[in-house]
């Protein structure tokens, strides 16, 4: 039996998987898991044994003695300091490759899936600049790089970038990121030159003073619409002038600028009161034919591109007729409902957020489209209150298909249970977070089995994964 390395010890192996959070996985001796972070599948390394248990233990990479072929050198000069693009030192054929089998792996050992087939992932057409919305947060506590601690005229007390995992107030200084565009990212050097010089106070939640809170750019592929949304604690309408005169001459592409203001001490970038400094106030993004209104607060997909490619394959995979009644649970702002809706006799969407259906209605109003209602609604709710009216004397008319597209946490166990009770014809399930998409369709599998899989890139050089599953009644 191989004796198991103890604390401290440095050991060599190869690496041969990777975990969810990116850490490579290596097997000591062919048995004993070791997990070591910043390697890639195909290392050779020596790492010392920082944590042991009984049956893997964790460590800290010391050399990587023979790199993998998979490797690549990564763009961002962040990449170690930066949680974001955690896969951009691997190639990117072969990230898809990884991705496929993350989600093989989660049908197989949470869903209980035996000998799945999981097709290759449709990958990103752009792997730089993709993402239509960033999110910047200010910070008077900056993450120092090893740059900035050998630089004894590092700046520690402002920054504007991205939060570092595990350090609530620590924020990475960011000047240049390659997930949206140049433009965005003049706009992000420019905000922190113009405050910076002014020696404003950033918004702390132990005082709950300061000014400065986030800043979000938002931008349409179909029209080139660019949205500044400068997120602050409180109101200075000089101040925020001379800032919408700076952005209108220095970035001129920006289309509209907003100043949101949140009062809350909840460190989100989301605030319902805001002043359009100029502009609509909003971006409109077109997919498939359709007009979606892109409002300051709107969750929409953040790669518009790899949208269209999903939404067509929830298309593809749904076979809609000109007859059928279709149930989109987890609507969102309607976009799924609308891009099917040409394909159908109606479509009925069902999300929890009144705003999300607000701007749904709008959405269906800007494109003329009449055959899709919506609903403000916890799902699993409706879904109890559904099958209460589905019997022989109902008049309301019988859904044939259910679109399901739920948060990370997948759906409510009793929702499974009102879908098994109610027994639409097909569904079609939308995830991204394929642990939690096996663990719902093994709920469902007593009645329905899996008939297609396409997992769908929408977020390169990331460990996430978009998943379309198409599931069809069992016949008897």
């Amino acid at each position: 039996m191989t004796e198991i390395p103890k604390k401290d010890d440095i050991i060599e192996l190869k690496i041969e998987d990777i975990g969810a959070e990116g850490v490579g996985i290596g097997k000591y001796e062919g048995e004993f898991v070791v997990f070591v972070p910043g390697t890639v599948p195909g290392d050779t390394v020596k790492a010392r044994i920082k944590k042991r248990k009984k049956k893997f233990a964790e460590s800290t990479l010391v050399e990587i003695t023979e790199p993998s072929e998979k490797r690549t050198i990564p763009r961002c000069e962040y990449f170690d300091d930066c949680n974001g693009c955690k896969m951009q030192n691997i190639d990117y054929s072969f990230q898809l490759e990884l991705k496929r089998q993350t989600v093989k792996n989660a049908f197989e050992r949470i869903g209980g899936f035996k000998e799945i087939e999981i097709p290759p992932v449709l990958g990103s057409e752009d792997i730089y600049f993709y993402r239509n919305k960033l999110e910047f947060s200010f910070s008077n506590s900056r993450w120092l790089t090893k740059e900035d601690m050998e630089n004894e005229h590092a700046d520690k007390d402002f920054a504007l970038g991205y939060h570092i995992p595990g350090f609530i107030e620590k924020i990475l200084d960011i000047r240049a990121c390659y997930l949206q565009s140049e433009s965005t990212n003049r706009i992000l050097n420019n905000t922190r030159d113009f405050f910076k010089s002014r020696n404003l106070g950033v918004y702390s939640t132990r005082t709950h003073e300061g000014y400065l809170r986030f800043l979000t750019v938002r931008r349409s592929i179909a029209t080139n619409e660019l949205m500044v949304n400068l997120i602050t604690h409180t109101r200075d309408n000089d101040l925020i002038a001379e800032y919408s005169k700076m952005i209108s001459e220095e970035i001129p592409e920006v289309t509209t600028l907003v100043n949101s203001i949140s009062t809350t001490k909840a460190q989100v970038a989301l605030a319902d009161d805001f002043d359009v400094i100029f502009g609509k106030g909003y971006i409109e993004e077109i997919i498939g034919g359709r007009k979606y209104k892109i409002t300051p607060n709107s969750f929409f997909q953040t790669n518009s591109k790899q949208c269209a490619r999903l939404f067509e394959t929830v298309k593809e995979f749904g076979d809609f007729k000109k007859d059928e009644n279709i149930l989109d649970l987890y609507c969102g702002s309607g976009a799924i409902s609308l891009y099917i809706s040409g394909l159908v006799k109606n479509v009925h969407g069902v999300e929890l957020s009144s705003e999300s259906i607000e701007m749904a209605n709008v959405n269906a109003e800007i494109n003329g489209i009449t055959n899709c209602s919506f609903e403000a609604k916890d799902v699993k709710d409706y879904l109890e209150g559904l099958i209460n009216v589905s019997d022989s004397t109902s008049t309301t008319a019988r859904f044939d298909a259910f679109i399901l597209d739920p948060p990370r946490s997948g759906i409510h166990p009793k929702a499974a249970e009102y879908i098994l009770n109610y027994l639409p014809g097909k569904i079609i399930y939308v995830s991204c977070n394929p642990g939690t998409q096996a663990r719902d369709l093994a709920l469902l599998a007593e009645k329905y089995e899996i008939t297609r899989i396409q997992p769908v890139d929408m977020f390169p050089h990331t460990f996430h994964i978009e998943n379309v599953v198409r599931l069809d009644l069992k016949q008897d």
